[in-house]
């Protein structure tokens, strides 16, 4: 089941200051919107400047660990890399607080 993102905002500071980020409930929640905005047909402004920050997270893996993560293959060895570098994201995602622990 795929959760929607939570938006937070930074309420100490004055609404134009205000920086947004999104928490997700889940690793399975982030990439769901991930993938979603990787396959917008015609994406706004918002949904680009978002779709860059995602990438700079999942831009930690490396090459061979994205490759796995966007893989739909099912023999073992791609799936055991693609929980692999699941796994890897979702600790570095917990790390920044962006997907809940």
């Amino acid at each position: 089941m795929t959760k929607t993102p939570i938006q937070l905002t930074d309420a100490s500071r004055p609404p134009a200051k205000r920086m947004s980020s999104i928490a997700y409930s889940s690793l399975a929640a982030f990439l769901a919107h991930y993938r979603a905005l990787k396959c917008a047909s015609s994406p706004d402004a918002n949904d680009t400047e978002h779709l860059a920050r995602l990438s700079a997270l999942v831009d930690i893996l490396s090459p061979d660990e994205r490759a796995a993560l966007e893989s739909d293959a099912v023999d073992s060895v791609t799936r055991r890399h693609r929980q692999r570098a699941e796994l890897k994201l979702r600790r570095e995602l917990i790390a920044r607080a962006i997907v809940a622990g």
